[in-house]
């Protein structure tokens, strides 16, 4: 026997804007994930790309061509020492 009940799903959708993402990362808890996701990509990217299975596919060929580990890893860096230069209001309703 089959059940005519049907299951509630939820259609919503999440928007989130580039403001809200930047008093996130100027945020205590955001300084946390920042670092974490440097350390993360200096560390991970070299060794990714030291795996053979991965050196052959030719847009990493590429990618390793023109030093795109040296510009991961300065823009992990940027990400890391990134402070916001403007004082954040945030709205408590």
């Amino acid at each position: 026997m089959r059940s005519n009940r049907t299951v509630p799903t939820s259609n919503r959708r999440v928007t989130i804007s580039a403001e809200e993402i930047r008093q996130f990362l100027a945020s205590d808890a955001g300084r946390v994930v920042r670092r974490a996701t440097a350390a993360g990509l200096i560390i991970g990217v070299p060794m990714l790309l030291r795996l053979p299975v991965l050196r052959r596919h030719p847009l990493l060929r590429w990618l390793e061509l023109l030093g795109g580990v040296a510009l991961i890893a300065k823009l992990a860096e940027a990400l890391r020492d990134w402070e916001p230069t403007s004082p954040i209001r945030l709205d408590v309703e």
